[in-house]
């Protein structure tokens, strides 16, 4: 069996598919790959009414503009975050989304703990698998990254900072009707990208 990063990957299923076991173990590693295949047909079908479902979407076409923001994910957190009307600023959408820490006083002093527990988790996982792409296809939300990871942030706390930003975007693009456009500027600096209609 090759080294794979990902058993279930496609090197890692072509390796499974030529294993030569002994019975009964042959009957049962071929049926349960049998049963992923079909898993992951029905997965496919599955993206593809959701796609087409949500094709003339506008709350999710403005989302998909999002870099990261694919048609599934976006499909997802338009779903989930409804009608933007209902979040008097970004800030509740963040909060809502989970992507904000829990914050207490003492002596004067304020602290951030964990992300909120009463939170959408389905909005929370759109946003945080968008901002792993987004760091990697974007400069803006790459730099936002790498600028965090710089100053000691651990890698799961900067791509949360990310996926906030992400939100608090999401919030404008859907209050204001309007695609993102990635204005292509060093980082650091809030205003290092501007949010314009798309033309």
């Amino acid at each position: 069996m090759p080294q794979c990063s990902d058993l279930f990957g496609r090197k890692g299923l072509n390796a499974l598919s030529k294993l030569r076991l002994a019975e009964p173990d042959a009957i049962l590693l071929g049926e349960e790959l049998d049963l992923l295949k079909l898993i992951d047909s029905q997965i496919k079908a599955q993206e593809g009414r959701i796609v087409a479902f949500n094709a003339n979407e506008q709350a999710t076409q403005y989302l998909q503009s999002l870099p990261g923001m694919g048609k599934i994910l976006a499909a997802v957190a338009a779903a989930e975050i409804d009608a933007i009307e209902r979040f008097d600023g970004a800030a509740k959408l963040c909060a809502y989304a989970g992507l904000v820490p829990t914050t207490y006083g003492s002596g004067g002093k304020v602290h951030q703990g964990h992300l909120l527990k009463s939170r959408n988790k389905w909005l929370q996982w759109a946003f945080i698998e968008a901002a792993w792409v987004a760091v990697g296809c974007s400069s803006y939300f790459g730099g936002i990254y790498r600028y965090h990871r710089a100053r000691g942030k651990k890698a799961n706390i900067a791509i949360t900072i990310v996926a906030r930003r992400m939100c608090r975007i999401a919030f404008t693009l859907l209050k204001e009707r309007r695609n993102f456009q990635e204005q292509h500027k060093t980082f650091p600096g809030r205003s290092a990208v501007r949010l314009t209609a798309a033309a």
